[in-house]
């Protein structure tokens, strides 16, 4: 039997605050993506067993983007499947609300809003937590538009981390790197400097080998490679 449009595409729903949503996203401990909708602009929360992982919102990310949404004047939003997402946002739902209710009290009463200070970046993985130059990696690499994972690659091939739950882009970019260092030899070749390859689902994967780790960044369709190797050049450089 054919899905319905709903079914497609998600259950729609207004009439509720976009707060008291989220914490009941939060409490059924669901697994979704939260399209936001107001007065043309669109906003993403991504929910993984009830907690708050990412949000996007045009060109802001992570923290910046869920802050944004959350000023919104009558949204609407539309719950759909889950989307395997790199975390981006660490803070626990009710603190990320209560600084939102803080800033549009702040807007309300037309007061100067105090720019706020740079979030320290907080990484669950002890393997990037115990490298500083690994967790400066990440921080720059979370920061860049288009990015949907990373994946670090030691000269063998082997995965230190990654932030995808899956396994299988891991093990392709090892097969890539084999295959170029074989070439490599076989030509008698300098490089590459780096690999990218144009996914059939419009993604693109863009691998980096170094002297120290192989990086592996799997891009959205909008992303334009030369555009993110510019901004992660610097980060490579430390």
């Amino acid at each position: 039997m054919a899905q319905s449009t709903e079914e497609q595409q998600g259950a729609s729903f207004s009439g509720v605050s976009l707060p008291s949503f989220l914490q009941m996203l939060e409490q059924e401990r669901k697994s979704c993506t939260l399209t936001v909708s107001a007065e043309g602009r669109t906003g993403y929360f991504y929910f993984e067993d009830g907690e708050l992982i990412d949000a996007v919102s045009g060109d802001q990310l992570g923290m910046d983007a869920a802050h944004s949404i959350l000023l919104w004047s009558n949204p609407t939003f539309t719950v759909a499947m889950p989307e395997d997402r790199m975390r981006r946002i660490h803070r626990p739902l009710a603190h990320i609300l209560l600084d939102s209710a803080k800033r549009m009290d702040e807007e309300r009463s037309d007061a100067e809003e105090p720019q706020s200070a740079p979030q320290e970046y907080q990484l669950d993985d002890s393997i990037i937590r115990s490298d500083p130059v690994l967790q400066k990696l990440v921080e720059t690499i979370s920061a860049i538009p288009g990015v949907r994972h990373f994946y670090f690659l030691d000269r063998q091939g082997k995965v230190i981390t990654q932030s995808s739950r899956k396994q299988k882009l891991g093990d392709f970019i090892t097969y890539c790197i084999v295959s170029g260092i074989q070439m490599r030899k076989i030509l008698n070749a300098k490089g590459p400097n780096r690999i990218h390859l144009n996914l059939g689902s419009g993604e693109t994967l863009l691998i980096i080998p170094g002297a120290g780790m192989i990086i592996g960044l799997l891009l959205d369709e909008f992303a334009a490679v030369d555009d993110v190797a510019d901004q992660l050049r610097p980060a490579l450089k430390r």
